[in-house]
Order: structure tokens, then sequence, then C-alpha cells
């Protein structure tokens, strides 16, 4: 009797062990993710003597935010709110209004992006990034991430942490195709981070997850690339900045 005793409270201890663990490994499959853009805008303007001599009137960073929805293998990147923020040389970003929408089974993704005075609908596939995946973690928004480097522009590294909590393997920007969903990025070339402040486990509506639309001059990633080359080949250093920071 003892014996059937011992063996039915070891049951039920172990029972609420496997029910805690699986509680634990609950997986996410949709929501919104908000993200809190930084730009060291000290670090970006060194070198540029004009600007140089403005800098105690401008902030070290310029910080804008953005949401990522996704659901079913499918993403989308947008401005998520206005900033009051107003700084001399930098408020006329037209960059924050860029959309990016991911398919991730498809591997394609299409971007409505904004140089100069123009608007494209960028059409390509997903850029193909060699990730070196560390065993470096942080905690970012509540999730315990992992750290992997890559190398985009044969010569601008890309560190991003994710976290394989959350079962899409996307990310902001058109970063993604790591075991789970990016919730942090860092591009020390661009003085630049991208870090999730939020999760929410709001299912976006179908139609908010589709390619962006409109009348807007289409081109793929490669033509893109040529397209700005020609127009700003004598702007020097900045020129070049300018087309990283535009392809990235």
């Amino acid at each position: 009797m003892a014996m059937k005793i011992k063996i039915f409270y070891t049951t039920i201890i172990l029972l609420a062990f496997l029910m805690q663990v699986q509680a634990q490994q609950i997986f996410v499959v949709a929501g919104k993710i908000e993200f809190e853009k930084k730009e060291n805008l000290h670090k970006i303007i060194e070198g540029e003597s004009w600007l140089e001599n403005f800098k105690d009137k401008i902030p070290q960073f310029r910080t804008t935010y953005f949401n990522l929805y996704f659901k079913d293998d499918k993403t989308l990147y947008e401005k998520a709110r206005d900033s009051d923020e107003k700084i001399p040389f930098f408020s006329d970003d037209k960059s924050v209004d860029d959309i990016i929408y991911t398919d991730l089974q498809k591997q394609i993704f299409s971007k409505k992006q904004h140089i100069f005075d123009e608007t494209f609908l960028l059409n390509d596939s997903i850029r193909q990034i060699d990730w070196r995946i560390t065993t470096d973690t942080r905690e970012i928004a509540g999730f315990e991430c992992r750290k992997a480097v890559g190398k985009i522009l044969d010569s601008v590294y890309v560190i991003a942490f994710y976290t394989d909590q959350i079962s899409v393997s996307g990310g902001p920007l058109s970063y993604c195709n790591l075991p789970g969903m990016i919730l942090g990025i860092a591009i020390p070339r661009s003085n630049m981070t991208l870090f999730a402040t939020k999760l929410e486990l709001t299912e976006p509506k179908p139609e908010k997850i589709v390619s962006p639309g409109g009348k807007m001059k289409k081109i793929d990633y490669k033509n893109l690339q040529i397209t700005l080359q020609r127009a700003i080949s004598d702007w020097g250093d900045y020129g070049r900045k300018y087309i990283i920071n535009s392809l990235l």
C-alpha cells in the first residue's frame, strides 16, 4: 500500500513538472513587434567638416520607431509612429516611410523605397547572408536571444540577435533566415542599431501583411545599386555611405 501511494505521488509530481516544461515551450507564431532604431549622428558626421561645426547643435542620437507584423511566414515592416524630434540637416529623411514586405516561404521581398525625390518598388529574392551563430546571448524585450554575425555588400558586418521562441524566421528591414525571429540588429559601419522594445500578441489581419502597392518605378536589387552608383559617383565618401545605407 505504501509503495502504491509513493508511486501515485511520484506520478503527480512528474506530471506537474512536464506541464511546467510544456508551458515554458510555447512558441509565438503571429503578432506585432515594435523596434527602436537609434543612429549615432555624431559618428555619422565625423569627417564632414561643414557638419562638425554644428555638432553642439545636433543630439548624439536620432531615434525612430517601426513595427514588424508577422504571421504564416510573412512579415511587413513599416514606420510605427511619427517623431516630434526635429534635427537640423537630418529632418528630411524620407526613408522612414519605406515599407518592406517579406514572404519567407517563397524567399522573396518587396520594398517601397524612397531614393532622392523618387519612389521605387524594389522586388527581388531575399538577400542570402552566411550567418555565423555564436554562443553569446542577451535578453531583448523579455526574450533570450542568441547572437549571429553576417556580412553584406562584401565588407559590411551585421550583428543580429534572434529568439527561437518566435517561430517565424523574419526580422526588421529585410534581415531574416535565422532559426527564429530577429529582435536586434547592429550595423557598426552605419552607426545604427535596431532593437525590439515590445511584442503584442494581436494577430494581424490578412490585408495588413501584403506587398506595397501604388504607382512606383519597379526595380530589382542589382539595378538599384547600379542606379545609385551612377547618380552619386562623384560624391566621394558621403556617396559611398549613402549607397550602403540605401541597400541595408
